[in-house]
């Protein structure tokens, strides 16, 4: 029984130590949102010229990926724009969310959330 225990809690040390987010690690203003459906995290990252490029775009392009992510989290979802360079343009990935659940309800929050930290952005 000790020792079933003791693997559960290792177990529980673990997710929590893969799930925990090191603020100081990361560059200023870069983690945005953390964001709660259900008891599941999702987490959105975007540097504030990231979120002016975004919020200038006039469309976005979501991508998602679920190679490149570990339990506890699902997907990464992208969102993308079209950025102008002279006479080149190209897509690129400006906004991060890692994401714990792929739910409908999840990404109408996220995206919310995401559109709604723009316009604050923007306002200010």
């Amino acid at each position: 029984m000790a020792r079933a225990a003791n693997r559960l809690s290792q177990t529980q040390t673990r997710a929590t130590v893969r799930c925990g987010l090191v603020e100081e690690c990361l560059s200023t203003g870069f983690f945005q949102a953390d964001l709660t459906v259900k008891q599941k995290r999702h987490l959105i990252f975007a540097r504030q010229e990231q979120l002016n490029t975004l919020a200038k775009a006039k469309s976005w392009y979501v991508d998602v990926t679920f190679k490149l992510v570990r339990h506890p989290f699902k997907q990464l979802l992208t969102a993308n724009a079209f950025v102008q360079f002279g006479e080149y343009a190209k897509q690129v990935p400006i906004m991060f969310v890692l994401m714990a659940n792929k739910k409908e309800k999840d990404y109408k929050k996220v995206l919310f959330t995401a559109l709604l930290s723009i316009h604050i952005t923007i306002k200010h």
